[in-house]
């Protein structure tokens, strides 16, 4: 009789540590999975803010040109899923060019300030 009650010691021992090591494991591939996801995800996001920074640059060179050229140029267009927002202001002293480009949820902008001095 004092075997069995040994024994059942035993067993119940055997899987209490067994859920131990299994947790640890679990929660070392968990922290392992987070850092690798981050790093996966910024990886995304440098791709989309380089299309969202050019997006950016192509309606500040279109506004410049806007300003300094020809007041009807047409829009550029963007073929890459990205696109701009731009806004002028424009007074006797100062002209500022704003323009900011969207690739997916990335946003890049661009900010131009021409000033007279007289």
């Amino acid at each position: 009789m004092k075997n069995l009650n040994i024994q059942d010691k035993s067993s119940g021992q055997i899987f209490l540590m067994s859920i131990l090591v299994l947790s640890a494991v679990m929660a070392s591939a968990l922290f392992l999975m987070s850092i690798f996801i981050k790093d996966f995800r910024q990886s995304i996001e440098t791709s989309e803010s380089v299309k969202a920074f050019y997006a950016a640059d192509a309606a500040m060179e279109w506004e410049i040109y806007n300003s300094l050229n020809d007041p009807d140029a047409v829009e550029p267009v963007m073929n890459n899923g990205t696109r701009f927002d731009s806004e002028n202001n424009f007074d006797d002293v100062n002209q500022n060019i704003k323009t900011v480009g969207t690739s997916k949820k990335v946003n890049r902008g661009l900010e131009v300030n021409f000033s007279s001095t007289e």
